[in-house]
C-alpha cells in the first residue's frame, strides 16, 4: 500500500522515512550474498536518484576486519553513504565498492552495527517519520556467543525508540534458520511472534523488497467512515499504483546558466489619488496597486450574466459537504459493477485504521465477509480532502491485491456521475453479421493461442525508460545508454501457431503488407474504378470474366456469387479456390 500523497495539517505525518541498509560482508561459506546485496543496493540508491525521492537511506557494511571508515570508531562496520538523501556522489561511491576487496572478521559480531544504527538515527538533523534498520544476509551464521545476548539489547533498545528492524533474507538454496535469529526476529516484532523473511536470490527480488521496506506507506486520507446513525469506523485511503514524478525541467540563463524563476503579481488598476504623486502613474492617469486577496472574485456566466463568487463561496461551491468524508449510501449486487468497465481512475485500496476510532478493524471484517457472502458491492461518497470534489465510489471486497500481503480490504473504484456518461451513436447497418461455427472456432483457438497471464510488472514504459537511461548516462558519465526491452512490442512467436491461411480468409492478409502505388497513368485501381462506374452487377462481372479480373472480388462478394449457383459448403475454402469455382461456373454461361 504505496503512496506518497499527504494531508496538509497532519503533524504525525511530518518528515521523510529513514531506512539504513547493512549489507553482511561475514560469508565463510562463500555463498556469494554480499555480491547480491551489494548489487540490489546499488540498484536502490539509482531507483531513488531517479524519482527524486526525500528518503534518506544510509549503507553500511558489517563483518569486516579492521575498518577505520566508521564515524562513530567501529572497525567492524564500514560506513558507504551517510543517513540522507542519495546524491550523484554517494551512487559512484557504493558502484566502485569492490566487495571481494574486503577482509571478513575473524569473529562476527552484530551488536556494534545496531548501535551504529542508533547513534546514526540519533544525529540525523532531518525529522524522520519513519526509522528502519534494513538487513541483507543468511539467517544461519550467528555471531559468537559473548555477541548475541548484547545483540538481542541493542534489538530491544532500537524497538523501544521506534526503530523497525527487518531482514532481507538472500540465499540461492534452502537452508536451516539458526535459532539466534528466531529469537532476534521474535524481539524485532515486539514480542508478537517469529515470521521468517522468504528466500530471494535475484537482484530484482531483492530490489522489489528493500524499494517495499523504504517506501512511505502513508494513507492519502484517513477518514471517518460513516455506516449509518451514530455507526462509524475509522478507515484509510492508499493507492496501490503509484505514480512517478519526475523532477520538472528548469530553465537557465543562456548567458551563466543561472536559474530562472517566475513571479505571478495580481495587481488592479485605479484612478491616481490625489495625494499619490510620488506613485508610478501612467500617462492617462490611472496607477496600479495590489489586489489583495480579499478583493479577488471569480465569476460565472450564465445567460450572458456575469455571476461573481468571494473565495470563501468558491471553495464552498466546490466542496458543499465539508471536511474529508466517506458516506455508505447503499448495496448492489457485485455483478453489476464491472471494474474495466467502468474505469474512470486507477483503484484505491480501502484499508481499517485504529488510530481514528478503536474497535474499527473488527466492524470492517464482519463489512468485508457480509460483502463477501452475500455478493455485493457498497456505493459511497467519497471526499479525501478539504478542497476536493466528492466522488462516488463502489468498495469491491478482495485479499491480497497485487499480491501484497493484506488479508482483507476493499478496492476503491470510482464511479461515473450521469454527466459523464456518455450514449454510442447506433450505425444502422443492413449488412449481413452472421458469423459461421468454423469462424468463431478458429477465432477461439487464437484467443487461447495468444493468451497471457497479465501483471503490471509485465510492462515498463518505454518512454520513460528511454529517457531516464539517458538521463542516467549524461550524468554518471558512461560512455553508452544503458539498453532496454520493449515490452510494448508485439513478440512474433506468440503467433506462430495461428492458421495464417484461415486469418487472411476471414480478415485479410496476416503480414503487413506495403501499399501498392500507381503514378498518373490509365491503369490502377483509379483507371479500374472508373471505367466500371456506371455498370451494373452482372456486367461488372462479364467484364472480370472476359478479362480474367474475378481476383479484385473480395471472398465475400465471391461467396455471394457462387451461393447463387447452388454451389456445396464453401467454408474453410481459400480465395484462390473460390476464384477458380467462379470460373467453373460462370464459364458455361
Amino acid at each position: 500500500m504505496d503512496s506518497d500523497e499527504e494531508i496538509d495539517n497532519a503533524p504525525s505525518w511530518r518528515g521523510v522515512p529513514g531506512c539504513i541498509v547493512l549489507i553482511n560482508i561475514y560469508d565463510p561459506s562463500k555463498y556469494g550474498t554480499a555480491k547480491v546485496a551489494h548489487a540490489a543496493t546499488c540498484s536502490l540508491i539509482r531507483q531513488n536518484l531517479k524519482f527524486a525521492n526525500s528518503n534518506h537511506i544510509g549503507v553500511c557494511l558489517y563483518g569486516t576486519e579492521d575498518s577505520n571508515s566508521s564515524a562513530f570508531g567501529i572497525k567492524s562496520v564500514v560506513d558507504v553513504c551517510p543517513l540522507n538523501t542519495p546524491s550523484l556522489e554517494d551512487f559512484k561511491k557504493l558502484r566502485s565498492l569492490e566487495i571481494k576487496t574486503l577482509k571478513q572478521a575473524k569473529e562476527f559480531k552484530m551488536s556494534d552495527v545496531l548501535w551504529h544504527c542508533s547513534k546514526m538515527f540519533a544525529n540525523c538533523k532531518k525529522l524522520l517519520s519513519s526509522r528502519t534498520v534494513l538487513i541483507l544476509s543468511r539467517l544461519d551464521e550467528p555471531p559468537i556467543a559473548s555477541d548475541q545476548k548484547p545483540t538481542i539489547k541493542r534489538v530491544n533498545d532500537l524497538v523501544d525508540s521506534n526503530i523497525e528492524v527487518k531482514f532481507v533474507n538472500i540465499s540461492q538454496l534452502e537452508y536451516k534458520i539458526d535459532k539466534f535469529y528466531k529469537n532476534f526476529l521474535f524481539e524485532a516484532s515486539k514480542g508478537k511472534g517469529v515470521i521468517i523473511p522468504k528466500i530471494v536470490w535475484e537482484c530484482k527480488e531483492v530490489e522489489e523488497l528493500m524499494y517495499q521496506q523504504t517506501d512511505r506507506h502513508l494513507a492519502v486520507a484517513k477518514l471517518s467512515f460513516e455506516i449509518g446513525d451514530g455507526l462509524s469506523i475509522g478507515v484509510g485511503v492508499y493507492n496501490l499504483s503509484k505514480t512517478h514524478q519526475y523532477q520538472k525541467t528548469t530553465a537557465l540563463h543562456r548567458a551563466d546558466n543561472a536559474i530562472l524563476t517566475s513571479v505571478t503579481k495580481t495587481v488592479k488598476v485605479t484612478q491616481r489619488p490625489d495625494n499619490s504623486e510620488a506613485m508610478d502613474v501612467d500617462g492617462d492617469g490611472t496607477v496600479q496597486m495590489p489586489l489583495l486577496k480579499s478583493e479577488l472574485l471569480y465569476y460565472q456566466e450564465y445567460g450572458g450574466e456575469r455571476v461573481e463568487f468571494t473565495d470563501n463561496e468558491m471553495k464552498s461551491l466546490k466542496n458543499p459537504f465539508g471536511p474529508p468524508m466517506m458516506k455508505l449510501l447503499g448495496f448492489k449486487p457485485s455483478h453489476v459493477l464491472c471494474k474495466e468497465k467502468w474505469f474512470l481512475k486507477p483503484c484505491q485500496f480501502l484499508f481499517p485504521n485504529e488510530s481514528i476510532i478503536e474497535g474499527s478493524t473488527v466492524a470492517f471484517k464482519a463489512l468485508h465477509q457480509a460483502c463477501l457472502e452475500m455478493s455485493m458491492v457498497a456505493i459511497c461518497v467519497l471526499s479525501t480532502r478539504v478542497n476536493s470534489k466528492p466522488k462516488i465510489v463502489a468498495l469491491s471486497p478482495c485479499s491480497n491485491p497485487l499480491g501484497n500481503d493484506v488479508e482483507m480490504g476493499f478496492d476503491v473504484i470510482q464511479l461515473p456521475f450521469m454527466e459523464n456518461v456518455r450514449e454510442v451513436p447506433i450505425i444502422n447497418d443492413d449488412e449481413d453479421r452472421e458469423v459461421s461455427r468454423v469462424d468463431k472456432s478458429f477465432m477461439k483457438d487464437v484467443l487461447n493461442t495468444v493468451r497471457c497471464d497479465y501483471h503490471p510488472k509485465m510492462f515498463e514504459n518505454p518512454k520513460t525508460q528511454a529517457l531516464m537511461r539517458a538521463v542516467e548516462a549524461v550524468a554518471l558519465e558512461e560512455d553508452a545508454v544503458e539498453p532496454f526491452e520493449d515490452t510494448t512490442k508485439p513478440k512474433p512467436k506468440v503467433f506462430e501457431d495461428v492458421k495464417a491461411d484461415l486469418f487472411e480468409e476471414i480478415f485479410g492478409p496476416f503480414d503487413p503488407q506495403a501499399t501498392k502505388r500507381y503514378g498518373p497513368s490509365s491503369s490502377g485501381p483509379a483507371a479500374k474504378k472508373a471505367r466500371l462506374e456506371g455498370m451494373d452487377a452482372e456486367a461488372i462481372l462479364n467484364h472480370r470474366l472476359r478479362n480474367k479480373e474475378v481476383q479484385d472480388y473480395t471472398v465475400k462478394e465471391l461467396r455471394e456469387l457462387l451461393k447463387s449457383k447452388n454451389t456445396p459448403a464453401l467454408t474453410g475454402m481459400k480465395k484462390t479456390e473460390l476464384v477458380d469455382l467462379v470460373y467453373q461456373f460462370y464459364s458455361d454461361d
